[in-house]
């Protein structure tokens, strides 16, 4: 009979901290955390995660809030560090554009349409906000169609600029025309309130 090595009796969890380390620098440990976080934590718990000191978190998390990548809030004990709103966008367009493919993200736009113009319909308003100043009482069903018809919104927004990944080719063109000679972003400068993405 062949000899076997005997079982490893060390910790998995451990050793795979550990390799992570070896393979990370601080800064991309405190980032990773930080985007793997969905509630807002102090320097000290994001610090004990990346396996990093307070002092090398909070240079780092610094670095990520001027970036725009996170974003602070102020407590009694001090400052928590979350992701940014832009951050947490950019993360799902990401992620759905990667997961669906062109045709199911078009399927999905006009299936969230069709559901925002059930609750225009349904409730004689343009928008959830309008909804929720036609609303006289705190107790009321009206305020979950607000909160659903707002999230109706922001999936459809993200989800119309998923797709426009698909036609974005940010190497090619004229770079100049983005700019015109009175100093406006040309096509930018236009329909940027409409609330859409595409």
């Amino acid at each position: 009979m062949p000899d076997t090595d005997p079982p490893w009796e060390g910790d998995v969890n451990e050793a795979v901290v550990e390799e992570w380390k070896a393979e990370t620098t601080p800064f991309e440990r405190v980032r990773e955390v930080l985007l793997s976080t969905t509630n807002p934590q102090y320097a000290k718990e994001l610090a004990e995660r990346a396996r990093v000191s307070e002092p090398t978190a909070r240079k780092h998390l610094q670095i990520l809030v001027e970036a725009g990548i996170a974003q602070t809030e102020r407590t009694g004990r001090g400052e928590q560090y979350k992701r940014s709103r832009q951050t947490v966008a950019m993360q799902r367009i990401s992620e759905l554009h990667t997961q669906l493919s062109r045709e199911e993200l078009v399927n999905g736009i006009q299936d969230l349409r069709e559901q925002v113009q059930a609750y225009q319909d349904d409730f004689d308003a343009t928008t959830p906000d309008d909804l929720a100043l036609q609303i006289e009482s705190a107790e009321t069903d009206e305020w979950t169609a607000v909160s659903e018809w707002r999230a109706l919104e922001k999936n459809l927004h993200v989800a119309q600029a998923a797709l426009a990944l698909y036609d974005f080719t940010p190497d090619s063109g004229d770079r100049t025309e983005t700019t015109g000679s009175n100093g406006s972003r040309g096509a930018f400068a236009h329909g940027t309130d409409s609330g859409t993405l595409v």
